[in-house]
């Protein structure tokens, strides 16, 4: 087994432990998920080929991913192509797709969540997120499927004020419709719109999770993300030169333990709810998240930030939260929920991960 590839199965094996019995849910099903090469839905493919592999399920389960690019060796998935239960197909989930086998249980992952990726493609962005949802909505009916996961986002709270935070699920939102990270925002809020009005009309068995800040192996130097490009820095040995003070916080949430939260409620008769899916074990500012990158890689300059009359707005930067603090009382309380992994240990596996990928050796 590659090293990259035994740092994501030592974390299924995690999942796999804290789900437990509720797998055997899954066996000879058959389980659609778009976006399956994104860092969220990969986790699930993975834990599939993970039971099957292992042979904890009684019979396997059947796996359609749908990618939106071409599928290609090297790929987050590609140590899948060759699997016999797990079929990845190339197709964007704006349009429809006929499948002819029962479908028992669907997972909508796929969409573009980096910034500075939805502000470039905005109106595929709103595509992804409502036509795609609206279709696979549909054809949860058309396959009377068992459970439907619609992975929505942290961002449709916007930017809570200080006496919303932590945020819980009953804060409807401080968000522009006008603002440049609306496209994703607002399509996103329209999307769990679609889910609710689909469980009350046609009684589709929808549960949504609203992941904050997810991360972990998966997430690559090009990603775009600010912990990505903190990590390229880091792995080239460069000091991290922010764009800003970093003075916004975050709360960060390691893959394994989002992974664990959703499998649960895939699995849950909560229909028609949302849950937070997130850590609030430490909130930590951007700028010690590019410091602990600088200790983690053996980097002793100092992180450079910009004088503060001399800081540029970009707009990504400009309009995003102050403050990501989730709260996760409910899918504590309904599920046991507890993330484990901490910020130093999951940027560890994280870096470890991109290094393994690029042939280099572990940095600590």
């Amino acid at each position: 087994m590659k090293p990259d590839q035994k740092i994501i199965n030592d974390d299924i094996l995690e999942v796999v432990k804290a789900v437990g019995d509720e797998f055997k849910k899954l066996s000879g099903k058959t389980l659609l998920i778009s976006g399956a090469n994104g860092l969220l839905a990969s986790y699930l493919v993975d834990t599939v080929a993970f039971l099957n592999g292992k042979k904890i399920l009684k019979k396997p389960c059947k796996v359609f991913g749908l990618y939106r690019s071409d599928i290609k060796r090297g790929d987050r998935l590609s140590h899948l192509l060759d699997d016999p239960h797990i079929k990845l197909i190339q197709h964007d989930v704006t349009q429809p797709w006929c499948f002819d086998e029962p479908i028992d249980y669907i997972v909508h992952a796929a969409g573009r969540s980096a910034p500075a990726i939805f502000q470039a493609e905005p109106l595929a962005t709103v595509d992804v997120n409502v036509k795609g949802t609206r279709w696979l909505l549909d054809l949860a009916i058309e396959k009377q499927i068992k459970s439907f996961l619609y992975f929505s986002s942290g961002e449709i709270y916007g930017n809570p004020p200080p006496e919303h935070i932590p945020t819980p699920e009953t804060y409807n939102g401080n968000v522009s419709s006008l603002d440049s990270r609306a496209c994703y925002s607002e399509s996103k809020r329209l999307s769990e719109t679609l889910c609710v009005i689909y469980y009350r009309k046609y009684n589709v068995p929808v549960k949504i999770v609203r992941p904050f800040v997810v991360y972990g192996p998966g997430l690559e130097l090009t990603d775009r993300r600010v912990m990505a490009d903190f990590m390229r820095s880091g792995i080239n040995n460069k000091p991290i030169e922010m764009l800003s003070e970093g003075m916004d916080t975050r709360s960060y949430c390691y893959i394994s333990d989002a992974t664990t939260a959703f499998w649960r409620v895939l699995f849950s008769d909560q229909n028609g709810e949302a849950f937070n899916i997130a850590s609030d074990k430490e909130e930590i500012s951007i700028k010690r998240l590019a410091e602990l990158v600088h200790e983690l890689c053996h980097i002793d300059i100092p992180v450079k930030t910009p004088d503060p009359k001399s800081e540029k707005e970009i707009g990504f930067l400009k309009e995003a939260p102050n403050r990501v603090c989730p709260d996760i009382t409910k899918i504590r309380k309904m599920f046991g929920y507890e993330p484990k992994v901490d910020i130093k240990e999951g940027l560890k596996r994280t870096i470890n991960w991109n290094l393994a990928k690029l042939g280099k050796s572990e940095k600590m």
